[in-house]
């Protein structure tokens, strides 16, 4: 059996995979599989994966279910590795990543999860961000304990803590030990988003996290990711799911308030894009629910300003808009 496993949800990736398969049959750790889903996809992503002859790759269709979570799940099932790397279907894994993450989970046993530093790439394949997370300030202001001369140990209470207030793991850059799914379950199926963030916390309410800052996969930025799509239609999902967070910080009042926090914002985010596109009822009840959440000037004033006719707003923005002359 491999000691570890690569497991990839692919949907439509026909224009990426080949390079993606292939940095990862490139590692100079070579005792692994590669498990790619199919998430039902449409385009030649089949073809491109069975192109391959390397025995390491086990391939598996099923019907689009529209989330990544289930083919992660199914993933999970069919791997036999100790060690279960989590990737995406267009990012690329840079040379050195199974190794160092495997050599740095051995010096950690308390570690259930591992995670590197990883930068950004357009969709051409151009450095745009060479290290996401050198600027990321909760990561950095999290206490951790040196590990040999790679990796840094965050205890389980502080990094479930630290994803209260942001998601400081890039979803390519995760390594779990295979035990931990058997523990804490596996990916959520019925939240539309962020599923991978909701499972990150219920891994740090039980075990300690390993970070190693080392730069080891690029995620690639495209227009159609999830991520990009309009906070109108990612809103719910992502509101759905923080209020399954919540479970995991029954006992910290403090992280309970910072995710209310950020319900609040994705309400008034998703009323203020309505708002801008006078539609106005929408965001009059978008703005309601943020209120729900606590009360402030702001959301106030755009709730008032949400009651008058679309062709009023439309000339106050002309009035608040300042002379050319």
């Amino acid at each position: 059996m491999p000691t570890a496993s690569v497991i990839i949800p692919v949907y439509n990736a026909g224009r990426y995979i080949r390079e993606t398969i292939q940095s990862i049959l490139d590692q100079s750790f070579t005792d692994f599989e590669l498990i790619l889903v199919d998430d039902g996809s449409t385009d030649d992503t089949a073809a491109i994966i069975q192109h391959h002859s390397d025995s390491r790759i086990r391939y598996f269709y099923q019907a689009n279910s529209g989330k990544p979570a289930s083919p992660r799940n199914k993933a999970i099932d069919q791997s036999n590795g100790d060690v279960i790397f989590i990737f995406d279907a267009d990012d690329i894994m840079l040379p050195g990543k199974l190794a160092t993450t495997m050599a740095c989970l051995d010096q950690a046993p308390r570690a259930g999860l591992a995670f590197t530093g990883f930068g950004c790439i357009d969709e051409s394949g151009e450095i745009i961000n060479p290290d996401f997370l050198a600027s990321y300030r909760t990561l950095h202001s999290l206490p951790k304990t040196t590990i040999g001369n790679k990796a840094h140990l965050i205890d389980s209470k502080v990094a479930l803590r630290g994803l209260a207030y942001s998601n400081f793991l890039g979803t390519s850059g995760v390594a779990v030990r295979r035990e931990i799914f058997q523990r804490v379950g596996y990916f959520d199926e019925e939240v539309r988003n962020s599923d991978d963030y909701l499972m990150w916390q219920a891994i740090a309410s039980q075990y300690d996290f390993l970070y190693i800052p080392e730069v080891l996969h690029h995620y690639r930025n495209r227009s159609g990711n999830i991520s990009s799509r309009a906070i109108e239609e990612r809103a719910p999902g992502l509101i759905s799911c923080t209020e399954k967070m919540k479970h995991y910080h029954q006992h910290d009042p403090e992280a309970l308030r910072q995710l209310d926090r950020r319900i609040r914002r994705l309400h008034f985010e998703a009323g203020y894009s309505y708002f801008s596109q006078y539609k106005l009822g929408d965001a009059r009840r978008a703005f309601i629910r943020t209120l729900s959440k606590g009360v402030d000037k702001r959301t106030l004033f755009y709730l008032i300003l949400s009651l008058l006719p679309a062709r009023v707003i439309a000339q106050l923005k002309q009035f608040k808009q300042p002379s050319s002359t």
